[in-house]
């Protein structure tokens, strides 16, 4: 398999991805209603992958970092979808790496009020 292929495998339950991505699991539960994360579903249980969490990532260092709201991180992503932008242009491209790769201290709270 792929390094890409496996990067898209779902593997963990909400509660895993939820510590990996250090986001609360209702914060996924909104990203996936606001159309931001779509995570692959087995017996009505939702299953992320690497992809997801990194996507996820990338969403609060738009959120977080950058002050950008769910609707702005929507098109962005959309156009980063459509190849019209990439998030490590807009931005320091070292500064969204390393929130990426989960190096930015970005501690688990109750549900942060900026992503609703």
């Amino acid at each position: 398999m792929s390094i890409r292929g496996d990067l898209k495998r779902p593997r963990y339950f909400i509660s895993i991805a939820a510590e990996l991505a250090s986001v609360h699991p209702r914060t996924l539960r909104i990203y996936e209603e606001e159309g931001l994360l779509c995570p692959q579903r087995r017996n009505n249980l939702r299953l992320y992958s690497e992809a997801d969490i990194r996507r996820v990532r990338i969403i609060r260092f738009l959120t977080r970092r950058q002050g950008v709201n769910l609707a702005g991180v929507k098109v962005i992503l959309q156009l980063e979808a459509l190849g019209k932008i990439r998030v490590f242009d807009l931005f320091d491209e070292a500064d969204v790496e390393r929130y990426v790769d989960g190096d930015e201290p970005d501690p688990v709270s109750d549900l942060d009020r900026r992503d609703i």
